[in-house]
C-alpha cells in the first residue's frame, strides 16, 4: 500500500480520520486518542529517513507509522513508548524503533 491507501488503512485501524494533504505540517492521520492525537504515515524506510532528517533539522518530532498497520492498541502502545509504529512487513523493526527513539530524544532535548 502507498500514499492515500496507506493513510486510509491507518485511519480505519485507529478509528480516526485522514487529515493529510499538501502543507499538512506532517500530520496525516488523527488517531482518536488524546495521548497520541495524530501520526505521520510513511510507506517505506526511505521515506522515514527523509522525514526524520527534517524532524532533526526543525527540532520537531511527530509520531510516525511506517509500513502496514497493526492492531490499534499495539500501535498506540509502541507510539507512546517509542514514537513509532513499525509494521511487521518492515525488516529490522527493532533497529528502526531504537533509531527513531533516539531522534525523538534529540528533537526534544
Amino acid at each position: 500500500m502507498r500514499g492515500d491507501d496507506l493513510e486510509g488503512a491507518y485511519a480505519r485501524q485507529f478509528r480516526g480520520a485522514v487529515i493529510g494533504g499538501i502543507r499538512d505540517g506532517g500530520l496525516d492521520v488523527l488517531t482518536g486518542d488524546s495521548r497520541v492525537p495524530y501520526v505521520q504515515v510513511k510507506g517505506s524506510v526511505k521515506g522515514l529517513q527523509s522525514f526524520l532528517a527534517d524532524s532533526l533539522r526543525l527540532k520537531r518530532f511527530i509520531p510516525v507509522c511506517v509500513g502496514e498497520p497493526g492492531k490499534r492498541e499495539e500501535m498506540l502502545r509502541q507510539l507512546l513508548e517509542c514514537g513509532i509504529w513499525v509494521g511487521t512487513d518492515i525488516p529490522d523493526r527493532k533497529k528502526i524503533v531504537t533509531a527513531v527513539s533516539q531522534v525523538r530524544y534529540l528533537c526534544t532535548a
